[in-house]
């Protein structure tokens, strides 16, 4: 099992400002991928640009993957996001995962100028022209002239892609592209199982070879303290219930608790689904960086 995590701190400006110190955390402690999501419009300091913060902390780390969770593909222009992960890799010489994703955000689709109803057709425009730019192809002819990506992306022909999907026709769509597909940390176990046997069967329909890794991100936090991991649960219970609008099942997404009752937990991951690259997910309301970072290393402490 692989392991990862994403940025502790997104909490204001500040924190934003310091992501290429958690980053370079992250690296020291023993985690394999550093990943940060995107937002628009939330809260005291949005994420609205992770390629920018990410090109911060390849500048800080010399190992560690940096990945983003869900870059939102429909609201850039192709050509554009071709050119800055092209660069963004160069930097990271090899280390950038790109994680790609439709949004689902009425407000950000309205903001944009996107109908979101062409929001899966936006999705495989951007991404067949991203990737026939990468490869070597004209971006553009002019009578006898013709524009091509400089620099490429550093790995051959383009950074790692993984998609993030949510339904039956995401999942179709991320597996006709033959990229892995990353779960929502709000899925639960059973969601997850269903989903995965979705996405492998829509691989064999389009022919398209199982890729390596299997992805998952959870939110994990690894106490002993009981009392601390039944307020923890609780409140996670309750956001995901405001997140889906009902009642969840009781296999929640989230994963807290003793260290043997985490690790136990993850074999069944590993064992049941064939999961092997975990990004740990944190930004737990009422928990200290401090307790985050102890639950992290005890994490790591388990596979090594």
């Amino acid at each position: 099992m692989k392991l990862a995590v994403t940025a502790w701190d997104l909490s204001n400006v500040e924190a934003l400002q310091r992501i290429p110190d958690q980053a370079a955390k992250a690296e020291a402690m023993g985690f394999e991928g550093f990943w940060l999501p995107e937002n628009h419009f939330a809260g005291p300091a949005a994420l609205s640009a992770p390629l920018i913060l990410l090109a911060a902390a390849a500048a800080r780390t010399h190992t560690i993957d940096l990945g983003t969770t869900s870059l939102v593909l429909p609201i850039r222009h192709p050509v554009s996001v071709a050119e800055e992960v092209a660069m963004l890799d160069q930097i990271a010489q090899g280390r950038l995962i790109l994680g790609l994703g439709r949004g689902f955000s009425e407000d950000l689709f309205e903001v944009f100028g996107v109908d979101p109803r062409q929001k899966r057709a936006l999705f495989k425009q951007s991404l067949s022209q991203m990737l026939s730019i990468w490869s070597g192809e004209a971006i553009h002819h002019k009578d006898d002239r013709a524009l091509y990506l400089s620099p490429r992306p550093y790995q051959s022909p383009h950074p790692r892609l993984w998609i993030a999907a949510f339904g039956p026709l995401a999942l179709k769509q991320a597996a006709a592209f033959g990229c892995p597909y990353l779960a929502s940390p709000m899925e639960t176990f059973a969601e997850l199982t269903q989903n995965l046997a979705q996405y492998r069967a829509a691989l064999e329909a389009a022919d398209q070879v199982q890729p390596a890794v299997v992805p998952v991100m959870r939110t994990i936090f690894i106490t002993e303290d009981t009392a601390l991991a039944t307020a923890v649960s609780e409140q996670l219970r309750q956001e995901s219930r405001r997140a889906a609008s009902q009642d969840q099942p009781d296999q929640p997404a989230f994963i807290v608790g003793p260290a043997t009752f985490v690790e136990e937990t993850l074999a069944r991951y590993s064992e049941d689904l064939g999961v092997n690259y975990l990004i740990a997910r944190g930004r737990i309301k009422g928990i200290t960086e401090a307790q985050q970072l102890a639950s992290h290393a005890q994490l790591i402490t388990l596979y090594r």
